[in-house]
């Protein structure tokens, strides 16, 4: 398996929110994420992470892409009943700091089977943290990729191609070996 390891001079450059970073209880970000949805009708809602997820799922939204770890913090997470229920399951390994080859393709695939019609749960064996970054270089246009920061917020990035692009060079530059991640914008 194929790892590309984050850098340790970049470690401290990603614990900064990508997107709007949303500092309020769940409820209230989960409010906020779905006026967003609304309001950009986006082709793909994309989350990352098991609180985002099923907190999302509890506020009637449905991601089209989940990409989970089935823990938080750490700890197990068993709140994914209902944001599992009737998706498509991709499985991937990921290890802590690192993007695996095979993780990578899992998020490129569930975005191809999204756009195709189907909702889908990336579920990783590790780490889905950085699993944000292809998702936002992979996300079409106008998508809404939502991941949760360690800090306790729920982050929503509108997909612009200048997000795409800064992604992609995030993977180029802050991993070794660099991740070669071309945009699927289809």
């Amino acid at each position: 398996m194929s790892a590309h390891r984050l850098r340790d001079e970049y470690r401290s450059v990603l614990r900064v929110p990508l997107g709007v970073a949303l500092f309020k209880p769940p409820e209230v970000s989960a409010e906020i994420i779905s006026e967003l949805v609304r309001l950009l009708e986006p082709p793909l809602l994309v989350t990352v992470g098991d609180f985002v997820t099923a907190n999302l799922v509890r506020a009637g939204l449905e991601p089209h892409v989940a990409v989970v770890d089935l823990r938080t913090r750490r700890e197990g997470f068993a709140g994914l009943a209902s944001a599992a229920a009737g998706r498509e399951r991709l499985r991937c390994s990921n290890p802590p700091g690192t993007l695996t080859e095979e993780a990578v393709e899992a998020v490129r695939g569930a975005v191809a089977r999204a756009l195709s019609g189907a909702r889908t749960l990336v579920v990783v064996d590790g780490e889905e943290d950085l699993l944000a970054l292809p998702a936002l270089a992979l996300a079409p246009a106008g998508s809404l990729v939502v991941y949760g920061l360690w800090l306790g917020a729920a982050v929503a990035v509108p997909c612009h191609p200048a997000v795409s692009r800064a992604a992609a060079r995030i993977l180029r530059e802050a991993f070794e070996p660099p991740v070669a991640l071309t945009p699927s914008r289809g």
